[in-house]
């Protein structure tokens, strides 16, 4: 009889449960597209994933350090939700998106949602809690549920690695302490109004051809934003994932590691490039965070009361805890990867994680990119995501063509 899945949760894991009882803190990916997809077909294939996947039913159980993620046997939820407006590209219409997953109290950690759309689009919405799942794993899962629906040999995994395990791996390498972060600038300036409610904003566009190289200059381009209201330091959190870099598991838990990449005025993105490229050759995204392992001695609820009234302070101003924000590549895919005989996706994109002043996640196809941008409510009162994310897609979509010019007819 195989031996049950069980998993040790880390510091971050647990902070993570503190931010999804604030937050909603989730990892969410969509698959978008058009056919039809039958509820009965749909959850016997996230069984079966889910059955090579155990990460997946697990449920949060012990206190403090003593906690673990345990297998529960019980594979996420297939839901057909009635017909929405929903059209894909923001939060407007997706009030289900609202739904908690409560993993704190023995929740599950992830669900599947069948939303059909009146402009005739069927989405598949994977939602996921992030301090059980991160991006990679969500991709995995995803990627798996359809290989399930294609009949395919599935890769499964039985990881039960942690970012700490891989961590003291490299401790001798990794550097011993971190320098001092800087406070940097939003990317635009939040409003007055809404503070006093934490609620995250999102908008989603796509990208109409091949960017190579799009997390640098991403980041430059957020940075000549930033700059165009205020002078000062600019800053992204970078994931770097474990899985293949430090690691060969595959695991559906979090095994990312952060550097924090600083974009100079003026910098190119060749420099920001070889910036990130050092930091990962000096194995800074190995470096354990100082006092992490406290997280496993203080109670949620202690960690839940500490962070709620310094919230305002860390989302609205200058200070070196939240850096401008967070870029996220999720990778490389196709959109075979997303269909099955009767549904075919016409675009898949994910939801960013709902902290910090702005979170940026794309992912690539070929002759195109979706990249969606999540921000605190205050950061759009006033439009400024919504110019921003037009900006972005105008800056980086193919150029017009131009007109051909026709000799006069004589």
């Amino acid at each position: 009889m195989a031996r049950r899945y069980v998993r040790r949760v880390s510091p971050i894991e647990r902070y993570g449960l503190v931010l999804n009882h604030v937050y909603h803190y989730r990892v969410d990916g969509v698959v978008e597209g058009i056919g039809h997809v039958d509820r009965h077909e749909l959850q016997a294939a996230v069984d079966r994933a889910a059955e090579a996947n155990p990460a997946i039913r697990v449920r949060f159980r012990g206190m403090l350090g003593f906690s673990r993620w345990v297998d529960s046997g019980i594979a996420p939820r297939v839901r057909v939700l009635e017909r929405s407006d929903w059209d894909g590209t923001s939060e407007i219409g997706a009030h289900f998106l609202l739904e908690k997953l409560d993993a704190r109290r023995s929740g599950p950690v992830a669900d599947v949602l069948i939303v059909p759309c009146t402009d005739g689009k069927i989405r598949l919405v994977f939602r996921t809690v992030h301090a059980a799942i991160d991006g990679r794993g969500l991709m995995h899962w995803m990627a798996e549920v359809f290989r399930a629906l294609r009949g395919e040999t599935l890769q499964g995994s039985q990881s039960r690695l942690m970012d700490l395990d891989v961590q003291a791996k490299y401790a001798d390498r990794a550097p011993a302490a971190p320098p001092p972060p800087l406070a940097c600038l939003p990317v635009a300036p939040p409003s007055a109004q809404g503070r006093d409610r934490i609620h995250y904003i999102w908008r989603r566009v796509t990208i109409d051809r091949n960017v190579s190289q799009l997390l640098p200059k991403t980041a430059v381009f957020l940075a000549e934003h930033a700059r165009r209201h205020a002078s000062g330091e600019v800053g992204f959190t970078i994931p770097i994932d474990y899985r293949g870099l430090r690691t060969r598991e595959m695991g559906l838990g979090n095994l990312t590691g952060y550097v924090r990449l600083y974009v100079p005025e003026g910098a190119t993105p060749r420099a920001v490039i070889q910036q990130l490229n050092t930091k990962i050759r000096a194995f800074e995204d190995c470096r354990e965070r100082p006092g992490i392992r406290k997280l496993f001695w203080k109670p949620i609820p202690v960690l839940v009361r500490a962070l709620l009234p310094a919230i305002p302070k860390l989302l609205y101003t200058l200070n070196p805890a939240m850096p401008t924000g967070g870029i996220v590549s999720m990778g490389n895919l196709t959109l075979a990867a997303g269909s099955y005989p009767g549904f075919q996706a016409t675009i898949i994109f994910g939801m960013p994680g709902t902290v910090g002043k702005l979170n940026v996640v794309f992912l690539n196809f070929p002759g195109s990119a979706s990249v969606v941008f999540c921000a605190p409510a205050p950061y759009n009162a006033d439009g400024q995501i919504d110019a921003l994310a037009q900006a972005y897609r105008a800056h980086f979509s193919a150029p017009a063509p131009a007109p051909v010019e026709r000799e006069p007819v004589a």
